[in-house]
């Protein structure tokens, strides 16, 4: 069976999901974010995850990142969201050093059976 790649060209660091489910469990410090923003966001979402838009300003991810040495994991929707993506390149840019994109999203990681966090 062939692997469904997504249609734009993804980040250079990546992360899959047995990986990111191992480094929650182990209470790694780490900040996982959302990227999906309004109507995109439907109120799930992988467990200590917070939501950071992809166009975000360079304050709003400090407040929410804080050190540039933080390791992070960005995530969207699903393989075919651009979204984690956008947020990973523009993380980079402000000089975020340790960012890890989640390509699956979180479609992928309720399909592995994982724990959702939902919120109104």
């Amino acid at each position: 069976m062939a692997t469904t790649r997504a249609i734009y060209a993804p980040a250079e660091a990546e992360i899959d999901t047995a990986a990111l489910a191992m480094l929650i469990r182990s209470g790694v410090a780490m900040v996982v974010l959302d990227a999906r923003a309004g109507e995109y966001f439907d109120g799930r979402r992988i467990p200590t995850a917070r939501n950071l838009a992809p166009d975000c300003s360079a304050s709003d991810a400090k407040d929410v990142i804080g050190s540039k040495n933080a390791l992070v994991v960005t995530y969207c929707s699903n393989l075919h969201c651009p979204a984690s993506t956008m947020l990973y390149r523009h993380l980079k840019e402000l000089g975020y050093e340790n960012v890890l994109e989640y390509h699956d999203g979180i479609a992928g990681w309720a399909a592995a059976g994982l724990p959702v966090e939902t919120s109104a």
